[in-house]
């Protein structure tokens, strides 16, 4: 491989290791929120239900206050 080549590939895979990275950081942000709005749920009186669902990069949540 060339070295036009192996630059092409230390590219590629610095964008997969940024995709990761931002993918992770991500699921931290909504997990915290999540966290959030169930305690205002909970604080209100109220009945919090999350559902989870997916796997690690299509990770969604589903959340529902029953008051």
């Amino acid at each position: 491989m060339s070295n036009n080549g192996k630059v092409w590939v230390m590219i590629g895979v610095l964008m997969v290791i940024i995709g990761v990275v931002f993918q992770i950081i991500f699921s931290i942000v909504s997990e915290k929120q999540i966290n959030q709005l169930v305690t205002n749920c909970e604080n209100d009186g109220g009945e919090a239900i999350v559902e989870k669902g997916g796997f690690i990069i299509t990770t969604s949540y589903e959340f529902k206050c029953n008051k």
